[in-house]
C-alpha cells in the first residue's frame, strides 16, 4: 500500500473512531492485534510507553462526572461508575488509535514515511506552502529523532551548548504515484464519515 495512503486512511481513522459505537471497538482492537503478531511486532509497545496518560484519562473521568460511587465506604472520594465506565471507554478508544498507529504510520521508514507525507501535502502549494521545504524540515525532525532512539543523542547532550545532531546533507525520496487502489479504502472511510456526521442517530 502507498504510504500517503496509509497515512491518510490513520488520519481518517482518527477522526472516524472517536465516534464509533463502543461494541465496534473490540473488534478493531482484535484485528489490530493479530495483525501486529503476526508482523512480529509487540503488541502492547505503544500502550505500555503511554499507560500513564491512559490512566490519568480512565480515573480523570471516573473522579470528575458524577454518579453512584464505587465503593459506598469512601463516600466523595470515590470514583463513580458512570466516570470509570466512560473513562474506561474514552481509553480503549486512545489505546486501538494506538495500535493501528503502529499498524499504518510507524511500520514505515523514514523514507516512505517523508515521501508519503511529501505526497499529501503537495495539494496545499496552491495556498503558499511550499511541499518540499516542508518535507525538509520533517525529514530532518525524523532524522533528528532517530538519532535520539538510536543512542547518539540523549537528554544531557541536548542540555549542551555546542550540540550539533548528526544530521544529512541532503535527503533523496523516491516518490510513488497513487494508483486507483490505493484511493480505494481513504474514499471509503470519506464517505462513512460524512454518512456519519451528516446522518442523524
Amino acid at each position: 500500500m502507498h504510504p500517503a495512503s496509509r497515512i491518510l486512511i490513520y488520519l481518517l481513522a482518527a477522526l472516524a473512531i472517536p465516534g464509533l459505537p463502543f461494541f465496534i471497538l473490540p473488534a478493531l482492537l482484535l484485528l489490530a492485534l493479530v495483525l501486529l503478531v503476526m508482523s512480529r511486532r509487540m503488541p502492547f509497545r505503544l500502550i505500555w510507553r503511554t499507560r500513564w496518560l491512559l490512566l490519568v484519562l480512565m480515573f480523570g473521568y471516573a473522579y470528575s462526572l458524577p454518579g453512584a460511587p464505587v465503593s459506598p465506604h469512601l463516600a466523595e472520594f470515590s470514583p463513580s461508575w458512570e466516570g470509570l465506565r466512560h473513562g474506561l471507554e474514552q481509553a480503549s478508544r486512545l489505546a486501538v488509535l494506538l495500535l493501528w498507529l503502529d499498524i499504518l504510520v510507524l511500520r514505515l521508514s523514514s523514507e516512505a514515511l517523508l515521501a508519503g507525507l511529501l505526497q499529501l501535502i503537495r495539494p496545499f502549494a496552491i495556498i503558499g506552502l511550499d511541499p518540499h521545504r516542508a518535507a525538509l524540515r520533517l525529514g530532518l525532525t525524523l532524522r533528528a529523532i532517530e538519532g535520539m532512539e538510536r543512542g547518539r543523542g540523549n537528554l544531557r547532550s541536548l542540555l549542551e551548548l555546542n550540540y550539533e545532531p548528526d544530521l544529512p546533507q541532503r535527503i533523496e525520496l523516491r516518490l510513488l504515484p497513487l494508483r486507483a487502489k490505493d484511493l480505494a479504502i481513504p474514499g471509503l472511510l470519506i464517505i462513512g464519515l460524512l454518512s456519519q456526521w451528516m446522518i442523524p442517530v
